[in-house]
């Protein structure tokens, strides 16, 4: 991995000290400047680059466009609906992941291949989170989407993709869910309609 970006428009504040990355010497300071001084700290190597906005509709498509898989951590849906539609659009490989109180999900969704964000959610976006995170339960999100990254980049099977990991903290439990494909997704569902049309057509040579 050569290149990292990292987007968000907030500051560090006392409630984002449970975040493995911020310390107090970083209060007050940009999330991706505070991010980006971690990382290099780590790797001196890479290149990361900030984007220090909120993701909206009339950015997402030129960040997204400029790498190769995207991960998103964040408990807002409209973005999360956002970042979903450019990488199906895009074609780029997407880790969602975010927390609400002692529970995490995590899923892989690698588009025109599985169902997306979307189709599990369908036309009516979910209420924002809005119950904190928990330490240990970010870790264990993190963790499972830097996994999935780490075995697509490596060719392996990938154990989330085309999966919700719901991990509940207070009983210690991993919970699947199977995503499931809609033919009327407003995202993904007319590109797979129209893959499916082609792949149950019998091409005739002569006619080609």
């Amino acid at each position: 991995i050569g290149t990292i970006g990292v987007a968000d428009h907030n500051i560090v504040g006392t409630s984002n000290l449970n975040a493995p990355i911020h310390f107090e010497e970083d209060l007050g300071t940009l999330k991706v400047i505070s991010a980006t001084r971690k990382l290099k700290a780590y790797n001196s190597l890479i290149n990361v680059i900030p984007h220090a906005t909120a993701i909206n509709k009339d950015n997402v498509y030129e960040i997204v466009s400029q790498y190769d898989i995207v991960l998103l951590a964040v408990n807002n849906p409209q973005t999360a609906m956002l970042v979903n539609e450019a990488c199906v659009d895009l074609d780029k490989p997407f880790v969602y992941g975010k927390t609400n109180g002692f529970i995490g999900t995590a899923g892989f969704i690698l588009p025109h291949e599985t169902p997306c964000l979307a189709c599990f959610y369908g036309e009516e976006i979910p209420p924002e989170d809005n119950y904190g995170s928990v330490s240990g339960v970010s870790s264990t999100i993190a963790s499972l989407m830097s996994t999935s990254v780490l075995q697509y980049l490596l060719g392996a099977p990938v154990a989330m993709k085309g999966k919700l990991f719901i991990y509940n903290c207070e009983n210690a439990t991993i919970d699947k869910i199977d995503l499931t494909h809609r033919h009327d997704c407003a995202v993904c569902g007319a590109k797979e309609d129209v893959d499916d049309d082609f792949d149950d057509y019998d091409f005739d040579e002569e006619e080609a």
